[in-house]
């Protein structure tokens, strides 16, 4: 397995399962890739992904798997919305508002976030008919948005939210490869809103925005998966501080060439890594293969989180975070309040928030140095919580080069990757690069492609792909 994230680990872990011998080579000299918890004096601080989804199950059944369940942990019932800076101040998203489009109509028509001519704008959808692109060619998110309700919706609701999810300009951002729910919206109902709000007499919910009662994470921490993971693998067969630097076939194997640490031959080959890295070190067997890979391009993020005294936050933090529209102007994407989202992330008398910078709309963001950002996300929390105490806690967490951005093309450029990736027998491309974004699309993503290469003939790679048993044994490495 080549990369020691959560993409590798889950991948070694898999094969182990599958009677498998395996070898993870990390380059760095610790595991769990964008995956990092801090825990101290009764602070659980993420500086990396603080949660994963159960709708899609790979990640909560692997936790389980590794004795986890009991750890597993929902968000808290109470202020299960989000917030929207709207004129420089915080709107409750519409109640019942799906990410791009509203399931119930009175809360979106009282919204102060939009104006009169913004609403009547997006009613439009009640009676427009489908449109969209050819069938096979793909829209972006904001040309797919408009086309059904409006720009305002796109700048006021829409991007944010969007936003906060991929870090990603919603006009370059493929619909089909992030959010194809609404394709099929349109394409089954041909109103957005009429078909979400039949959706939503089907499983009624008041939750805005995200689904957030699909979310959960781990009582220590998303680290305390990295570590059971590590824990689960056979003595000696993780190595860091092994950066691979290619990766090529010779006599019906593969040999994983390592900086200053020799080759290792092994039967099979799963390549975890960020498509930038997985082109330098695949470009000697397929240059063609390489050059897709390294035309997926990445954002960069930073965390920055804050802990104050609750005595000290003037504004109650009645939602689990905000997120901020582009056409404001200010220098943060978004904050979570991680101490309302999930039980004992903060001391019983303080509250933590993590505030999100940079992404693919602000990469200047994250050149800076950490006590700028500390500066600037104080600042923008003295404006839009009216915190003006000292913090008692700070902390900076940096991801270059850390999210794949799903242009428009993304699933064709895909399709294509796979295609020359079966040209290539014994090796496998798994990670967030190609079918999702999140943890559970990690370990769906790291599971198919141990089926793939151990020809688990119950399991087959397509992102529906589920574990299975019964693999031959062969001797497997991954790389990320």
């Amino acid at each position: 397995m080549l990369g020691g994230g959560i993409t590798g680990l889950a991948a070694a872990h898999r094969a182990s399962e599958l009677g498998a011998d395996v070898l993870l080579l990390e380059a760095s000299d610790r595991l769990g890739g964008v995956i990092a918890t801090e825990r101290r004096d009764g602070w659980v601080l993420e500086l990396g992904p603080d949660s994963f989804v159960t709708d899609k199950p790979q990640a909560a059944e692997l936790s389980r798997r590794l004795g986890l369940g009991d750890a597993l942990i929902p968000t808290n019932d109470r202020f299960r919305r989000t917030l929207i800076v709207h004129d420089g101040r915080l709107e409750a998203l519409p109640e019942a508002f799906q990410l791009l489009a509203p399931a119930r109509l009175l809360p979106f028509l009282r919204t102060p976030i939009l104006s009169v001519a913004g609403k009547l704008a997006a009613l439009r959808d009640l009676v427009a008919p489908r449109g969209g692109p050819a069938p096979g060619e793909d829209e972006s998110l904001a040309s797919f948005v408009r086309r059904r309700l409006g720009r305002e919706v796109l700048d006021r609701i829409a991007q944010p939210m969007v936003g906060g999810i991929y870090t990603a300009d919603p006009e370059r951002l493929s619909l089909a490869a992030t959010m194809p729910r609404f394709i099929e919206l349109e394409r089954r109902h041909r109103s957005l809103i009429l078909g979400l709000m039949r959706g939503a007499q089907e499983t009624p919910s008041g939750t805005s925005g995200a689904r957030f009662g699909l979310f959960v994470t781990l009582r220590d921490g998303l680290e305390s998966l990295v570590d059971a993971l590590a824990r689960s693998l056979p003595a000696g067969s993780i190595r860091t501080g092994a950066k691979v630097v290619a990766v090529r076939r010779a006599a019906g194997r593969w040999q994983v060439d390592v900086d200053g640490g020799g080759t290792e031959t092994v039967d099979a080959v799963i390549v975890g890594l960020p498509a930038p890295r997985a082109a330098g070190v695949l470009r000697g067997e397929s240059t063609a293969l390489a050059d897709e890979l390294a035309a997926i391009p990445y954002a960069s993020s930073a965390i920055v989180l804050l802990g104050w005294r609750r005595a000290d936050v003037p504004r109650p933090l009645d939602a689990f975070g905000l997120v901020v529209p582009e056409v404001e102007r200010r220098r943060i994407i978004a904050a979570s309040f991680s101490s309302v989202k999930y039980d004992g992330r903060a001391p019983g008398d303080h509250v933590l928030v993590r505030v999100f910078l940079g992404g693919a709309m602000h990469p200047e963001a994250v050149a800076a140095g950490d006590a700028e950002m500390l500066a600037t996300a104080r600042a923008e929390l003295r404006d839009l919580l009216g915190i003006t105490a000292e913090p008692v806690l700070q902390r900076v967490g940096r991801w270059p080069e850390s999210m794949p951005q799903y242009h428009v093309g993304h699933q064709s450029r895909v399709a294509r990757i796979r295609g020359l990736e079966a040209d290539l027998p014994g090796l496998a491309l798994a990670g967030n690069a190609y079918d999702g974004v999140g943890l559970s699309d990690c370990v769906r993503s790291a599971e198919a492609a141990v089926a793939a290469v151990l020809s688990d003939p119950a399991a087959k790679r397509s992102p529906a792909a589920a574990p299975a048993g019964g693999a031959p044994r062969a001797r497997a490495t991954a790389t990320a």
